[in-house]
């Protein structure tokens, strides 16, 4: 508050300027912390936002979700936004394959993270994948690009979004999609029936008639179509359905040649963006910076590892037991390359599994000594028996 103190002889007034100094002292004090908490909530976001994203869609409707994030070193714990509400077979390990202590809520993992600059979690959910009648439906929201891998014998039937790539590996497709929200439609079973042939030009001419309403056009795609339809005409119908696919393929190229001829560059952004930009990557830096030096005196992370002992060598128990199948002597062979033991969900995503196949492959190769089952902070850790104890 400004005081008058009182009315000089000349008509003046005499007016305290201290609490003015000290306004003017504490205004910029205010407006630095401000800005550091800014500064602050842009690093933690930056830091927190996921990097990789992958999907696996199993044939029993489940669907494997690999997620891969930086954390904050600093940080005792950090939340992981799951997809999916049921959430099984989850795995969270470091940069270094060490396992992470978590705990789930809902949605939401709490992981211990002290110590780690990179998290990596393996985890499968059923809230993924809706069926209706013979037509899977996959749908998601992703705050990053992402790429999914259907199932064998899979046909796509819809898709809500254009993809930014698809082919095909180990007869599978693999499909890279934007961040947003997407819907793929698909069916697992025979192919080249008059169904899917039916559906697959469908849903060809349904995108190529899209692509042409925005301006877009088509016509090694609108050429390939034709073919495909005048083979279902004849019953081809496998290769209608061949040419359908290659016509929306056909599509998808042609809009992304489009695309990739009305961009604009972005080069000639104003200087004063490109000024604010460095301003806030400095500050940023020089936040980090601080942090790092007041946190000297690191604490060990609290984790699990698995326990150190001696693998059994594979050859020795193919011999102990002969008898053993070709696809359960792939999986003794893979524990054996990852040191005689592994958790349950690196076999699924090794093998494309789904949970039920992979779980009664573990309980045969239990009920033959061939390896034992120990829970590690709710999974499942496979170990390779030791020849004696394989032995009979």
């Amino acid at each position: 508050m400004i005081a008058v103190q009182e009315v000089l002889p000349e008509g003046m007034l005499f007016v305290r300027i201290n609490c003015i100094l000290t306004t003017m002292v504490r205004a910029p004090v205010i407006a630095a912390c401000f800005v550091l908490l800014v500064l602050s909530s842009f690093v933690q976001y930056a830091v927190g936002s996921p990097k990789v994203l992958d999907f696996t869609i199993y044939t029993d409707g489940t669907t494997h979700v690999f997620y891969q994030t930086d954390v904050d070193s600093q940080s005792p714990d950090s939340a992981l936004n799951l997809y999916g509400n049921s959430i099984e077979n989850l795995v969270v390990q470091d940069e270094n394959g060490t396992l992470l202590s978590s705990r789930v809520n809902q949605s939401t993992a709490t992981v211990e993270t002290l110590g780690s600059s990179t998290i990596k979690a393996d985890y499968d959910t059923p809230d993924l994948i809706s069926k209706n009648g013979k037509t899977w439906t996959f749908h998601v929201n992703s705050t990053i690009d992402y790429s999914i891998l259907l199932p064998k014998n899979s046909v796509i039937v819809g898709m809500s979004v254009s993809p930014l790539n698809m082919q095909i590996v180990d007869d599978q497709s693999l499909i890279s999609l934007p961040s947003g929200s997407a819907e793929i439609n698909y069916i697992i079973g025979v192919l080249g029936t008059s169904q899917t042939a039916t559906l697959a030009i469908q849903k060809a001419q349904d995108f190529i008639n899209t692509l042409t309403s925005t301006g877009v056009k088509t016509p090694m795609a609108l050429a390939k179509l034709e073919e495909a339809k005048l083979d279902f005409n004849q019953g081809k119908y496998s290769d209608a359905e061949s040419l359908a696919a290659a016509a929306k393929s056909l599509a998808l190229q042609e809009q992304q040649t489009t695309n990739s001829v009305s961009n604009i560059s972005s080069d000639n952004l104003p200087i004063s963006v490109l000024i604010v930009g460095g301003i806030i990557a400095a500050g940023a830096a020089g936040f980090m910076i601080m942090k790092r030096k007041r946190s000297s005196n690191s604490i060990t992370p609290n984790v699990i590892t698995k326990n150190n002992y001696i693998a059994p060598d594979k050859e020795t128990i193919y011999k102990l037991k002969p008898e053993l199948r070709q696809d359960d002597k792939d999986i003794v062979a893979f524990i054996s390359e990852k040191g005689g033991q592994v958790f349950e969900s690196e076999l699924r995503k090794k093998f494309l599994m789904p949970r039920t196949t992979m779980w009664r492959a573990v309980k045969r190769l239990e009920r033959e000594d061939v390896i034992e089952i120990e829970k590690v902070d709710q999974q499942n850790l496979i170990k390779l028996r030791k020849p004696e104890e394989t032995e009979k």
